[in-house]
């Protein structure tokens, strides 16, 4: 079956024809999110699977394919990959559910927090941590993931992207202080420094689904990389989306430490010290982000994200003041005001 939003490719056709499915399937486009990919539910009775179309085969696209197989090879919770036909850019996958962690946190579209996050984000962090634990093994084999590193360029156009798409596009500041970007600089260089491990590069509460059966599994890979140990768990617990509140991002900050081994060469005081820089590099850019898909590449529902957004990354700063060792009190003075 095929429908107006999209023509099913015949390599994927035949794949569904020949997989249990009958030309009865209907097909259900599925909400995306900003990154230009469509997404379609294909279900015939009981079995269901998602269509993903792209605009091109670019490296996004192989990336997720090459992954999924990378990733299952280790048992990592990601999306199986059944069908890939290039020449369409269409990708047949694994129907994880309909349920995002940003739906558990918040069902039936309430605007109260969950009681069930305090179940949830555990059960989400311990499968972060299987992620983290097959870093060395992944990266022995998959010496392209390993030497796509997350590095200090990468770390500095993220904070060059807050300031071009947050501070020069949204609130209309085009003098930025030097001291300012001696800022980004020194959080780049802090967080580059950090222990290395797989990182997902994205990992927030709409790549994170919660199938029908509890188990926790992750979308939107194809960005992994070899990165700071601090990043995940910085975009999972300072996540816009979700605004967890200060002293459940501390207990979940601690119930993460506390059961990954990889943290062990840091003390507390100096894993706090080092998941408060890594937090602030990602918030910039996920600020930047909001601000860029709503404004640039107009999606609006991005744009009720800015004000949480911000009001995150003032509630972080003030963090930043307990844990900083030096920094020019005019960064302080800035960000108070360009955060307003």
């Amino acid at each position: 079956m095929q429908n107006d939003l999209i023509q099913i490719s015949p390599k994927i056709h035949e794949f569904l024809l020949t997989h249990g499915y009958t030309t009865n399937f209907s097909i259900t486009p599925i909400a995306g999110a900003g990154s230009g990919r469509r997404y379609f539910r294909i279900q015939d009775g009981e079995r269901t699977s998602v269509l993903q179309v792209s605009s091109e085969v670019n490296e996004d696209f192989k990336h997720f394919v090459e992954y999924s197989k990378a990733f299952r090879e280790y048992a990592l919770p990601v999306t199986r990959v059944y069908c890939v036909d290039e020449d369409t850019c269409q990708i047949l996958q694994e129907d994880l559910g309909k349920r995002t962690l940003l739906d558990e946190a918040y069902p039936n579209g309430s605007k109260v927090l969950s009681g069930s996050v305090r179940i949830l984000y555990p059960e989400v962090i311990d499968a972060l941590i299987q992620w983290q634990n097959a870093s060395q093994p992944l990266f022995s084999h998959h010496t392209e993931i390993w030497l796509r590193r997350f590095d200090f360029a990468a770390l500095k156009w993220e904070t060059d992207y807050f300031t071009e798409n947050y501070l020069k596009l949204h609130k209309g500041i085009m003098e930025i202080p030097e001291s300012v970007r001696n800022f980004y600089s020194l959080i780049a260089v802090s967080v580059e420094a950090q222990t290395k491990v797989l990182m997902h590069r994205d990992f927030q509460s709409q790549n994170i689904m919660i199938r029908p059966n509890s188990e926790v599994a992750f979308v939107d890979f194809q960005g992994a990389r070899r990165g700071s140990m601090f990043y995940d768990i910085a975009s999972l617990l300072w996540d816009p989306y979700v605004n967890l509140p200060l002293p459940m991002i501390k207990d979940f900050f601690e119930y993460w430490r506390s059961q990954y081994r990889g943290t062990r060469i840091y003390t507390k005081d100096d894993a706090w010290d080092g998941f408060v820089h890594a937090s602030l590099q990602r918030l910039m850019q996920a600020l930047g982000a909001y601000c860029y898909l709503s404004k640039v590449k107009k999606i609006e529902k991005f744009e009720q994200y800015i004000e949480p957004g911000k009001a995150k990354l003032r509630e972080l700063f003030e963090e930043f003041r307990k844990v900083v060792k030096a920094t020019d009190p005019e960064v302080f003075k800035f960000m108070d005001w360009a955060l307003q």
